[in-house]
């Protein structure tokens, strides 16, 4: 687990526990961070996750720009 800044508008910029992609949410980040990684291969240990209630972001663990947001029911 670590505690990071979260850009998302729900978590307004603030820091917030982010912990490992899980399951479903690893093939659903790859889709998701295509765009964002320009090329890169997706590597899901590269990434993490918000953890607030309401947040679907996910983010590189080296780089909090890097990052997208889940599909609904995440």
């Amino acid at each position: 687990m670590a505690y990071v800044r979260c850009p998302s508008p729900t978590c307004h910029d603030g820091l917030q526990n982010f912990t490992d992609l899980k399951g479903a949410e690893v093939p659903a980040a790859g889709l998701v961070l295509l765009a964002a990684l320009d090329g890169e291969r997706f590597v899901p240990k590269a990434f993490h996750r918000c953890r607030n209630d309401s947040c679907r972001r996910v983010q590189k663990k080296t780089n909090w720009q890097v990052g997208g947001y889940l599909p609904e029911g995440f």
